[in-house]
């Protein structure tokens, strides 16, 4: 009766390793069949299930010769993904109430003293406040300052209707209003109070003392868009769209946050960031705190794509069940979606998710 009893044991096992090592390599082959037929040079992906890591791979190479594989540990500009860790940021001095979602800006910086528009507006996309000023190149030496009075100068009366538009410059700000009120600059805040105790030990942002860059370079289509077009690094908009990171470190963060960690926010701060706010024009889909949200099958998705000239990311979360995906590359035209759809079918059928 034991010898049976072991022999069911051991047989529930294999199986249950045989199906994982199965979705595996169906996943594997999937996304390498993506990367290669749209000239996606370099490609990594994460994907956590209940909670915990179960998948991760480098796709492609990271250098022109095909010599350098990319890997877990491979730095990408993870564009508006960005957004997700300032959101985080103001929501921890919101919780210490040095900051207050419903207070003005102008109490905070006082160039917007004239302006209607809040913390809660700029979380949210919906100060009404366009993207017209757009990065320039860091040897120009742009301050932040110069940057918050160019914005000021930009303003139009949209900014008094409190309309969705999804804009860059809401969260150049609230980096600005972070820097205002840390006695610490943007970067040094995110790195000191969300990147050390997630474990991101290899993430950061280019700045004035850091020239810190990716390992992987722009492309389009599989060739490096010329150093004229890319993307400048301009230190105004590390807030939306400046961290570099890689899959493995912000596999670190996204548990922690799923997880609902202390070391980064109380359990009810992470719940409050995925209620929804704002309708956005995007179908159903609206803003939470930072976090864009909406519902499919009843299930709560948390979403956040970037995308900026070379590199295209995502980052899709189900906070319920605690399943998420990362996804990070270095082209331009990158199917995020269809990757997102791939992945999800395959675990779905599979019943890993």
């Amino acid at each position: 009766m034991h010898k049976l009893f072991l022999i069911v044991i051991f047989s529930i096992s294999f199986n249950a390793f045989a199906n994982t090592v199965n979705v595996q390599e169906e996943l594997t082959a999937t996304l390498e069949n993506i990367r290669i037929k749209n000239d996606i040079p370099a490609m990594s992906v994460t994907i956590i299930t209940s909670g915990e890591l179960s998948y991760i791979r480098g796709f492609g190479f990271i250098d022109d010769e095909d010599k350098k594989p990319t890997n877990s540990e491979t730095l990408f500009r993870t564009a508006s993904i960005s957004k997700l860790f300032t959101a985080q940021a103001v929501m921890q001095l919101v919780e210490k109430n040095i900051l207050k979602l419903n207070e003005k800006i102008g109490h905070y910086i006082p160039r917007f003293q004239d302006s209607n528009i809040t913390i809660k507006d700029l979380l949210t996309h919906s100060s009404g406040i366009s993207d017209s000023i757009k990065p320039v190149n860091f040897d120009k030496q742009r301050t932040i300052n110069s940057y918050l009075d160019s914005v000021i100068q930009s303003l139009s009366k949209n900014t008094e209707n409190k309309i969705f538009e999804y804009s860059d410059t809401n969260f150049n700000i609230l980096g600005a209003i972070i820097g205002a009120v840390s006695d610490l600059s943007y970067e040094e805040y995110v790195y000191k109070n969300i990147l050390t105790p997630a474990n991101m030990n290899k993430s950061g942002f280019f700045n004035s003392d850091t020239y810190y860059f990716p390992d992987t370079k722009p492309t389009y289509k599989g060739k490096i868009i010329a150093k004229i077009d890319q993307r400048p690094y301009d230190l105004s908009f590390n807030p939306s769209e400046g961290l570099i990171s890689s899959v493995q470190d912000l596999s670190h963060w996204l548990k922690l946050t799923l997880a609902g960690d202390s070391s980064i926010l109380k359990k009810q701060t992470y719940k409050h960031m995925l209620e929804p706010q704002v309708k956005t024009s995007w179908g159903e889909i609206h803003m939470g705190l930072g976090w864009q949200v909406y519902k499919s099958s009843n299930e709560k998705i948390a979403r956040h794509p970037g995308s900026i000239r070379g590199y295209k990311t995502l980052i899709l979360a189900f906070p319920d069940s605690k399943n998420a995906l990362i996804l990070l590359t270095n082209s331009s035209n990158t199917p995020r979606w269809e990757i997102a759809q791939s992945i999800t079918n395959i675990l779905k059928q599979s019943a890993e998710w």
